[in-house]
């Protein structure tokens, strides 16, 4: 039946196909640059780094396998249609069983993928915000991040057995996955994962507010941090479908293979925008030297100064003078710290080194 119970418009294959191309080449390019900036700043290469960039070997994974199955014409295509809803659980074209295929195999590799993502970012927050042991971010920040190293690895293996030994079920007809509870098992997934992703993401709220600095500063700083919760929206999106599906059951009045897609589409968005967002707090600084260069570079032109004159200027911003002058935030918290002694010193005696 190609009816859409679902409270989310289908995809089509077109959409599934922009996606998969337009994320990994974004990450593709941000990720090297995140190296790059850490080298070129000899800030070293840190654990942090290392999880994204495996972060973003398992995200192309998802897209290899996504696009894999358009050009087959299962992904995005709609599934055949069925006259009754036992011939809908009992059925199995080749097109839905690839679908199937690669919905299994994408959250083998998202899970990881996303868990490596979260990760990353609580690491990336104790660089940061370097603390004192036994300071309240630390403690906090090390539940969170074996939380959610816990929940990578449950949900990986449970994905993996999900229907015991059996394990081709999970790509069988629509009687043999309901035979694997899989529905109750996805439900857990989608929830917890998105609890675990607002945990992280906020993380970093309660420490930056805590910092002697202007409010318009601090929203700006939580601002870069939180660009990341935009993959949020796309975990809600995949939760609402599941929840539809959970409730109809897997007799309902919709397409098979077009329900699955949905939420392909709708896995790589998220994982793919978390992780080009968890990269951004590193990247601001080559953004704002990117906007200081071109700046001057106009003004260069428009008054006839020399190529020479013009670098020597944009170096000498760039070395950090009145760093202070400019809209963006750098934050530093001296080593040997606690992030609490660090909120008591005024704005004006803090480092404009960025370590971000």
């Amino acid at each position: 039946m190609s009816a859409n119970e679902l409270p989310i418009a289908f995809v089509s294959a077109g959409d599934v196909v922009a996606a998969n191309i337009a994320l990994p080449i974004a990450g593709l390019i941000i990720v090297p640059l995140r190296f790059w900036m850490r080298t070129s700043r000899k800030m070293g290469i840190q654990i942090d780094d290392w999880l994204i960039l495996a972060a973003l070997v398992f995200v192309i994974g998802m897209s290899i396998a996504q696009l894999y199955g358009v050009s087959q014409h299962a992904v995005g295509y709609p599934s055949r249609d069925y006259a009754t809803p036992i011939e809908q659980l009992t059925s199995l074209p080749p097109e839905q069983r690839l679908t199937e295929l690669i919905y299994w195999i994408t959250w083998l590799l998202m899970l990881p993928a996303n868990g490596l993502i979260k990760l990353s970012t609580v690491f990336l927050y104790r660089r940061i915000f370097l603390v004192g042991k036994g300071s309240a971010f630390g403690i906090t920040s090390t539940a969170v991040g074996l939380i959610c190293l816990l929940w990578t690895i449950a949900f990986f293996f449970a994905t993996v057995f999900g229907c015991g030994t059996h394990v081709d079920r999970a790509w069988g007809t629509l009687a043999d996955i309901m035979s694997c509870n899989t529905n109750m098992r996805l439900d857990a997934m989608m929830i917890s994962d998105l609890i675990t992703d607002v945990m992280v993401w906020a993380l970093p709220i309660p420490v930056v507010w805590g910092l002697r600095i202007s409010v318009a500063r601090k929203l700006a700083v939580i601002a870069v941090f939180m660009l990341a919760g935009a993959s949020l929206a796309a975990a809600v999106v995949r939760l609402i479908i599941q929840i539809q599906i959970s409730h109809g059951g897997y007799s309902a009045h919709t397409n098979v293979n077009l329900t699955l897609t949905t939420n392909l589409y709708w896995c790589i968005i998220e994982s793919g925008i978390a992780l080009i967002a968890s990269c951004l707090p590193t990247l601001r600084v080559l953004f704002r030297i990117t906007t200081i260069s071109s700046a001057y570079n106009s003004l260069r032109s428009k008054l006839g100064m020399s190529t020479q004159s013009s670098e020597m200027r944009v170096r000498s911003m760039n070395m950090g003078d009145s760093l202070d002058k400019m809209p963006s935030l750098n934050i530093h918290v001296n080593q040997g710290f606690s992030v609490e002694t660090e909120t008591k010193r005024s704005s004006s005696d803090r480092s404009d080194k960025s370590l971000v």
